[in-house]
């Protein structure tokens, strides 16, 4: 059994480390030994073009303008069962390594560098973990996970939604929220599934970053079904985001704190929801005159008082099998992102689609998307083109957009 169990993790690592992206597999190979290995694959094939305000209000085009295909991440996953209680679980992910690229304007008005930041392709690909757990399913009531897993929020958020590999729902989109992180958490059901709970204890800082943190983040969810096609869930996370160590304890820090809350309706292939959230003192701007969001208002570096802020925005979408295979789809977020520091700061954003089941393990969409940040500029952390990219201007009197056109596939193995 341990033979089966280290060859599968031998293989989902090297496999990993030469592609890029996943979710969770929906087949697996049966390896033996109650051991499988899976994946999830998300692609696409589109255009993209992405304009920025420069300091002089001059829209200029912006990496990663253009045609390009991505692989945004695959998912290689090993499951192994211990006992009718026990099992585990070994998720790893993979990303290109970072480069910075500079875009210059050439416009009449004078040469001036426009505001850019992007994650591109290199010639070294970052291996990771992302799911590490044990897990302990006593009864229906209860459930413990202990590692690495699901986060409380966005397990039930992204299930909802349906359409992950299109988009990422809005605070993990806006990086209000990370799908994983290191601690525990005691989850389950009552009444039939009827009403569930998930409660954890993490680290903060997401999968990525098993940080030794002064204290422990609580997130937690719960939710109601009162029938099959109805859903309601509340969910509230407080703490330092891993941020506070032993190495700045003594700096002054602020406690983030996130509610979230969503309604969803699924029946005969219609999928209807819409979702709030509200962040307080997760991330503030560097300054009014630039308003370059991501600025952390839990602790600075300098040890000076973090500045007070707070983001809150709502999302909806909607899907139709019309049918069994054909979909259409859309979807409308809004958030602002600086309430108390740069006001005029606003993130929108919305695609819409329609899609195909080529196979049961293999789906084409054909979709648009666009995004437009005013007030400022924002980062989009792990979007379209296989990273992350900043959009809107370099003052705050700027803006900018996003626009992409292309197909878009997932499949599992």
């Amino acid at each position: 059994m341990r033979k089966q169990t280290l060859k599968a993790v031998t293989i989902a690592s090297c496999a990993a480390a030469t592609t890029a992206f996943v979710a969770l597999p929906a087949f697996a190979v049966d390896l033996g030994d109650n051991t499988t290995l899976g994946g999830q694959v998300f692609t696409d094939l589109s255009y993209i073009n992405l304009q920025n305000d420069n300091s002089k209000g001059v829209p200029v085009e912006t990496a990663p303008d253009g045609v390009g295909f991505d692989v945004k991440r695959l998912y290689l996953i090993v499951n192994h069962t211990f006992n009718d209680i026990w099992s585990a679980n070994l998720t790893t992910d993979a990303q290109y390594a970072t480069s910075t690229t500079s875009t210059v304007d050439t416009s009449p008005t004078g040469t001036t560098s426009a505001l850019t930041s992007q994650t591109t392709s290199g010639g070294v690909t970052e291996v990771y973990i992302k799911k590490l757990y044990l897990q302990g399913a006593f009864s229906k009531a209860f459930q413990l996970n202990v590692g690495s897993t699901d986060t409380a929020w966005l397990a039930l958020d992204t299930n909802l939604y349906g359409n992950r590999w299109i988009e990422k729902t809005t605070t993990d989109r806006l990086g209000f929220a990370t799908p994983d992180d290191w601690g525990a958490y005691a989850s389950g059901s009552f009444d039939e599934g009827r009403i569930f709970y998930s409660v954890g204890g993490v680290d903060g800082g997401g999968y990525k970053n098993p940080t030794r943190t002064k204290f422990v983040d609580l997130d937690s969810v719960v939710g109601v079904k009162p029938v099959d096609w109805l859903t309601v869930g509340i969910g509230y996370y407080v703490g330092h985001l891993g941020q506070v160590t032993a190495s700045n304890a003594a700096f002054p820090n602020h406690t983030a704190s996130r509610l979230d809350g969503v309604v969803a309706f699924n029946y005969n292939g219609l999928r209807v929801g819409a979702e709030y959230f509200r962040a307080n003192d997760y991330k503030t701007v560097n300054n009014t005159t630039a308003a370059v969001y991501g600025t952390s208002s839990v602790v600075t570096s300098s040890g000076a008082e973090p500045a007070t802020d707070a983001a809150a925005g709502y999302s909806a979408w909607a899907s139709y099998n019309f049918t069994p295979k054909w979909a259409v789809f859309a979807r409308y977020d809004d958030a602002h992102l600086s309430e108390d520091v740069a006001r005029a700061l606003t993130d929108s954003y919305y695609n819409f689609g329609v899609s195909y089941e080529i196979l049961k393990q293999l789906d084409v969409a054909l979709v648009d998307k666009y995004e437009r940040v005013t007030g400022g500029s924002n980062s989009i952390s792990g979007a379209d083109a296989n990273g992350s990219y900043t959009i809107g201007g370099a003052t705050a009197a700027g803006s900018g957009t996003f626009r992409e056109y292309g197909v878009y596939l997932q499949w599992a193995f």
